[in-house]
């Protein structure tokens, strides 16, 4: 019966399929509908490129008032350091593609100079 009638199939494949990767998106890269929509749309034409000492696991531990030697140590060093030092960028997009995940940590300095991390941007970026 599945030999003859596997066309049957095809609606589940085109709708189930894309269902699996916004799940993905919205479970492992914890973004919200909206971001995992546009993630899953150009899912074949991102590509992103990490700093060398980059994880998910650790970047999901930087919380909003540790300091900059705290991230260094979990983190690594950034690919770029933007703005006197108040954007870290951990990831870029790979080769001439629009589309990457972005991974970025915004500093503020405290009342002794010291930079803090003011906020965490995990995001889908779409140009």
């Amino acid at each position: 019966m599945l030999r003859k009638n596997w066309y049957l199939f095809t609606p589940l494949a085109i709708v189930g399929l894309p269902a699996l990767i916004l799940a993905y998106y919205i479970l492992s890269f914890g973004y919200p509908v909206s971001e995992a929509v546009e993630a899953t749309s150009h899912f074949l034409q991102s590509s992103t490129r990490y700093a060398m000492k980059y994880s998910d696991n650790h970047f999901n531990r930087i919380k909003p008032g540790m300091d900059g030697r705290q991230v260094f140590e979990w983190v690594g060093v950034p690919f770029e350091r933007r703005n006197n030092d108040e954007e870290w960028l951990y990831s870029l997009p790979n080769g001439l593609t629009r589309y990457y995940h972005e991974r970025k940590i915004l500093f503020g300095r405290d009342k002794n100079n010291v930079p803090r991390v003011k906020e965490v941007v995990r995001a889908f970026h779409a140009e």
